[in-house]
């Protein structure tokens, strides 16, 4: 079937594999689907790096690959508290859920 590669990234996260192990074969990439995870914030915060974030409130609809991001910047064994919904994740923050979201993006503007 076709799937994009962040839900192929997440899944394979979440069975436990590392993703060169992964009983998935990639045939043809397509060329299609130019977006990113991107990590957001209020606009206030928009400018401190990604490492400030490391165990705050982060919303997500890909608990694996921002577990694992987040887990790659945590030096003092910080856990970030990683929330998954699915919807309208970007208002998270608005509404008091979070401190920052990872949420795929096309153009990063929203």
């Amino acid at each position: 079937g076709i799937s994009g590669s962040d839900m192929l990234e997440e899944a394979t996260l979440e069975a436990g594999y590392i993703n060169q192990d992964a009983p998935v074969e990639v045939v043809l990439k397509l060329g299609i689907g130019r977006c990113k995870l991107c990590l957001q914030a209020p606009f206030a915060l928009c400018g401190r790096p990604a490492k400030d974030f490391v165990g705050k409130r982060v919303v997500t609809s890909f608990p694996a690959l921002t577990k694992r991001f987040f887990d790659g910047l945590a030096k003092d064994g910080h856990d970030t508290h990683i929330k998954e919904v699915s919807g309208s994740v970007e208002a998270a923050c608005g509404l008091g859920l979070a401190d920052a979201v990872v949420d795929l993006v096309e153009t990063g503007t929203t």
